[in-house]
């Protein structure tokens, strides 16, 4: 980090934070994808359990207050619980971490702008990739990821609390 003479190299003080602050975005952006594919296939597994206990199981009914509910709707309660609380996570704790990432980027990227080295444009990329994907996009497409299967399972337990009920083969 010092030259000869002990003078800062400032230059390559801001290459190696340029280089933290992308690994920091890469790092968060992998937890992300971590967290909702493993997340939503948690809970997509918790409907198959749903759908499964109905095959298996059609006349299995629980009494709350009064009123009866298949056993699936329970199952597809708890999936819709735990999916509210991946995307509470996901919104308010890895998705403000990446944006954080990005907005330190950003910065770096406006106070070196048109910043070059033997003829090479440096630093740019996370405004360009920023411009691309703005921040209400990202936030469109997190709403639209969680949204289908909490959809699913919102009509499931729709169907499964009003609709559903198992006929009884009449006696002759």
């Amino acid at each position: 980090m010092c030259q000869e003479g002990g003078t800062f190299d400032r230059t390559q003080f801001l290459i190696e934070e340029w280089k933290t602050v992308i690994e920091t975005q890469i790092h968060f952006n992998e937890m992300i994808i971590r967290a909702r594919t493993t997340g939503v296939s948690v809970v997509m597994a918790v409907y198959g359990a749903a759908a499964l206990s109905i095959g298996q199981y059609p006349g299995k009914f629980i009494n709350i207050s009064g009123s009866q509910f298949h056993v699936s709707a329970a199952i597809i309660l708890f999936g819709i619980s735990l999916l509210a609380g991946i995307f509470c996570m996901d919104l308010f704790y890895y998705y403000r971490l990446l944006l954080g990432a990005v907005e330190r980027g950003e910065q770096i990227d406006k106070a070196f702008q048109g910043y070059t080295i033997g003829g090479t444009t440096l630093f740019g990329m996370t405004t360009l990739i920023s411009k691309k994907v703005s921040k209400r996009r990202a936030t469109i497409c997190l709403f639209i990821f969680y949204g289908i299967p909490l959809l699913i399972g919102i009509l499931s337990f729709i169907y499964l609390s009003c609709f559903y009920c198992v006929e009884v083969p009449s006696r002759v």
